[in-house]
């Protein structure tokens, strides 16, 4: 099915086919405005409810295959580095928690089944004691029940992204709309220990700024978080040069992604912050 899913409450736009990003590259047209998010968590629960055993073994087979694919690039062997700044920051950080949000159909999609490899690593060599959950509105239960064999529980709420940590946690969201990353930010734009508290693995927001500054973004343009924290967030691309395999997929999959830590000190106003992006 090559047309985006948007139904009650979804906020994550996924094509069968082809490239799954949350806003347009710069080559083409904008994307139409993604369906509203949720206020506050409603329940939730796969529109495709049938979980057949033998589709599920199938799932978790595909997933185990991209994770040893990806294991072996020279993208993630660069994630392993010991000495990096990412690894240090991740060091200092201790997330102990992973959050997956917006992964897509990891079924239908090979990228999405790149970017849930991406996470099941990260939690097997960087995070090994981090509990673990996966959410995208469009899941089935088949894939909910796979998640589930590989370590990540799926929660029976869509928060819309609105979650305050109460822990250091990684949040990987790839390639989500603009929105999706604000509202994270907005809910935990209390105070900047709140927001140290946050790593997110998604879209760059340097690159969203540039978008906005050039006037090719109207969905990052009203991400009013999003550009208030790329003054003053540390971000390191995954896909830089020569570190991504020759690999449509992978390009496809890890394209434009960046880690983002909040290196903010505690006598920043962040209403301040966020009055000035507005202007």
């Amino acid at each position: 099915m090559a047309a985006a899913t948007a139904a009650g409450g979804d906020w994550t736009v996924v094509r069968r086919r082809g490239r799954r990003r949350g806003d347009a590259p710069p080559t083409a047209s904008l994307p139409d405005a993604p369906p509203p998010l949720p206020v506050s968590p409603v329940p939730w629960s796969p529109s495709d409810p049938s979980v057949d055993p033998a589709r599920v073994s199938r799932l978790v087979d595909r997933a185990r295959a991209a994770i040893s694919r990806l294991a072996a690039s020279r993208l993630y062997r660069r994630l392993l580095l010991p000495d990096s700044p990412l690894r240090r920051r991740l060091a200092l950080l201790a997330p102990t928690r992973l959050s997956v949000l917006g992964v897509g159909s990891f079924e239908s999609s090979p990228a999405a089944r790149l970017q849930l490899a991406l996470a099941a690593l990260l939690r097997r060599d960087l995070l090994p004691d981090a509990a673990a959950d996966l959410f995208d509105p469009v899941l089935s239960a088949a894939e909910c029940a796979a998640a589930a064999a590989l370590g990540f529980s799926v929660p029976s709420l869509n928060d819309g992204c609105r979650r305050r940590v109460e822990e250091a946690t990684l949040f990987y969201m790839p390639h989500c709309e603009a929105s999706l990353y604000d509202a994270l930010l907005a809910a935990n734009w209390v105070s900047p220990a709140q927001l140290r508290r946050v790593c997110l693995l998604g879209n760059s927001f340097r690159r969203y700024a540039l978008q906005v500054e050039e006037n090719r973004s109207v969905p990052a343009a009203t991400a009013a978080h999003v550009l208030a924290a790329a003054r003053f967030v540390w971000e390191e691309r995954v896909d830089e040069v020569g570190y991504v395999d020759d690999d449509d997929w992978f390009a496809r999959a890890f394209n434009e992604t960046s880690w983002h830590f909040f290196e903010l000190d505690d006598d920043v106003d962040l209403a301040a912050a966020i009055a000035g992006g507005r202007r």
